[in-house]
């Protein structure tokens, strides 16, 4: 009955359409989840169920408040290591360095991709929001190795958010840390196919990393209108975030003298 309601909780969070109600009103429910967690703290589906819901959380609240975001991120990401050492042998892999670490791949199973694909994604939101860290910055490749296992899984998981997020690493990155603004454009377009262009936050990201990085304003400007004048609920699961897409390209478009 927990776990029902928990998914029914995130279904109608991610189908609502007042992105205010639904930020002052998660904290309790994630509240509830380390409540749960405390009960029962080697529950592998809670542990990934907390790991997604405080990365999504952190996704809606990081454009405004980047510092607390980088906190729920580590949260999460903590969440997900130990669902991951869960599922491997030698848990202390997950900490080690690369080489090491690259050998958890011959473990994961197929049904761990929503672990793996929710801890990369946060841990990728903690480093993002520690960039001034040299250590924080030396664990990117680990999760940039996780996406590329989930992309080789299922390149279609929540939309072709693999894809985005490797667009994101490519564009963001300078070419000696592994930048490539090509293929970042080909991962984004490539996700845009996948969500059939129906997840609007895919637009705001390819503004936000990949035209500014190429400094194409007209491209910048182009994406960003079109995420204002579409439909934010053509799929179930995706209102809440693409009124947030809408939300950040206002901002992002005011912006727009600042970076070209």
């Amino acid at each position: 009955m927990i776990g029902s309601l928990i998914e029914d909780v995130a279904r109608a969070a991610a189908e609502h359409n007042d992105p205010q109600l639904v930020v002052s009103g998660l904290p309790t429910f994630l509240l509830l989840l380390d409540g749960l967690l405390e009960a029962n703290p080697d529950d592998h589906k809670l542990l990934i169920k907390a790991t997604e819901a405080y990365t999504s959380y952190a996704t809606l609240i990081e454009y405004r408040d980047p510092q607390r975001a980088g906190g729920l991120y580590l949260h999460a990401r903590n969440y997900g290591l130990k669902a991951l050492s869960q599922r491997i042998h030698e848990p202390e892999r997950l900490q080690a360095p690369f080489s090491e670490f690259s050998q958890i791949f011959t473990q994961v199973k197929p049904e761990d991709l929503p672990a793996v694909f929710w801890t990369a994604t946060s841990w990728a939101g903690w480093i993002f929001a520690n960039t001034e860290s040299m250590a924080a910055l030396a664990e990117l490749p680990k999760v940039i190795r996780m996406m590329q296992w989930v992309l080789q899984q299922d390149e279609t998981f929540q939309h072709g958010s693999p894809h985005v997020f490797l667009g994101v690493c490519h564009a963001a990155l300078p070419q000696m840390l592994g930048g490539n603004p090509m293929k970042a454009a080909e991962h984004f377009d490539r996700a845009l196919a996948i969500s059939q262009g129906q997840m609007l936050m895919i637009y705001v990201l390819k503004a936000k990393f990949y035209a500014r990085q190429i400094f194409d304003r007209e491209l910048y400007e182009s994406l960003l209108n079109h995420t204002l004048t579409s439909p934010v609920n053509g799929v179930a699961g995706l209102t809440l975030q693409n009124i947030n897409a809408q939300q950040q390209a206002r901002i992002l478009l005011s912006q727009a003298d600042d970076f070209f």
